[in-house]
């Protein structure tokens, strides 16, 4: 009777154990590390927030966040965090008396599925002195403190800035910043708008991806004027990969969705010579049901093309993804990756991959 009693209690709490199980919260960063780059010690303390978002069905809450040196001060949000709701462990690296680069890193224990998870920092801090190593590059008369303004992700129909710090070298001449030829999408502001003999300044790039036509890695190239002159190594560069936002999908906006598939992910050509071009299409469907649109296809390298026949599917059509390598100039094994972006909400972004090996033509080998 006892054994018979024991086996019902047991099932009666199996059920509650996989429920247990299943509702702990997840805690979901936006990114792990930071880099706050070169920077003087004169500035103070640098400022920068990790952003998470539970996406549980639980509350999570943030029981402790520790940091590895008392350099580096946490501050987190403190109240419980709801499904579907974000908050921020902020951190402040203090560089008084810390010249040089440093890492940091930040353990943050939760009640998540995850309890514990680690978030770095890193950077340069550079005595007043030390104008070259905070400036390392030159355009003219000013110095630069980088020439790459990677905005990382943003996602379309947001505004995202970067700030590149300058310092005019000269001792008597002013210097008016100016670019030549901006696309729509970028807005840039000089701040002060003429900077004086000795005195620092900064160019503030802003990114507005609304009016960015392109998806995924975009890359723009601009050039700086100096009083309404171009200068050498005055070309900055600026990255940012637009993603389409789909933080707002409720359930029955997934159910209602496109879906993409593909016959394949990889195709193996076996082995070629360098003066072949291998062609092979992929077959990509619509298993949803709404339209499904093809934002951007692209290849990893020149070598390789990719286009689609067509760019809107319908629920339950199909279309081909065409794509050819060209080995010319090629040698050895190859893996060539094609990305296509979509606007499938669990699969935006799909990676497709062409792969073989290249060897030299017969008929070159009996040249001297």
């Amino acid at each position: 009777m006892k054994s018979y009693t024991i086996c019902f209690i047991l099932i009666l709490l199996t059920p509650f154990r996989i429920i247990g199980q299943q509702s702990r919260p997840v805690i979901h960063f936006v990114e792990k590390e930071y880099d706050f780059g070169t920077f003087r010690e004169s500035e103070g303390n640098v400022i920068h927030d990790f952003t998470f978002t539970n996406t549980g069905k639980v509350p999570l809450i943030i029981n402790d966040v520790k940091a590895s040196c008392g350099c580096t001060t946490p501050q987190w949000t403190k109240e419980p965090v709801l499904p579907g709701k974000t908050g921020i462990i902020r951190i402040s690296y203090n560089p008084k008396s810390r010249p040089g680069s440093f890492n940091k890193t930040i353990q943050v224990n939760s009640n998540a599925d995850m309890p514990s998870v680690t978030l770095a920092v890193q950077g340069v801090v550079i005595p007043v002195d030390q104008v070259e190593v905070a400036y390392k590059y030159t355009a003219g008369q000013l110095r630069l403190q980088t020439i790459y303004a990677a905005f990382g992700e943003v996602y379309k129909g947001d505004t995202a800035d970067f700030s590149i710090k300058v310092m005019n070298t000269s001792m008597d001449k002013s210097a008016r910043l100016s670019f030549r030829q901006l696309p729509q999408h970028l807005r840039v502001t000089m701040v002060p708008e003429v900077i004086e003999p000795q005195q620092e300044g900064r160019i503030v790039i802003e990114y507005l991806s609304s009016v960015q036509k392109d998806w995924d890695y975009a890359v723009d190239r601009i050039d700086l004027l100096i009083n309404g002159q171009p200068v050498s190594g005055n070309r900055i560069s600026i990255t940012a990969n637009i993603r389409e936002n789909f933080a707002g999908f409720t359930a029955d906006d997934l159910s209602k969705a496109p879906v993409v598939t593909f016959d394949q992910t990889s195709f193996n050509f076996g082995t070629i010579t360098s003066d072949q071009v291998v062609e092979h299409p992929f077959r990509l469907t619509n298993q949803g049901s709404s339209d499904l649109i093809i934002r951007k296809v692209s290849a990893s390298c020149g070598c390789t093309a990719a286009r689609p026949v067509k760019e809107i599917i319908g629920p339950g059509e199909s279309t081909e993804i065409k794509a050819s390598f060209n080995a010319a100039g090629r040698e050895g094994s190859q893996k060539k990756a094609i990305t296509v972006i979509t606007n499938d909400p669990k699969r935006s972004k799909s990676i497709l991959w062409i792969n073989g090996i290249v060897s030299k033509p017969e008929n070159s080998a009996s040249k001297p």
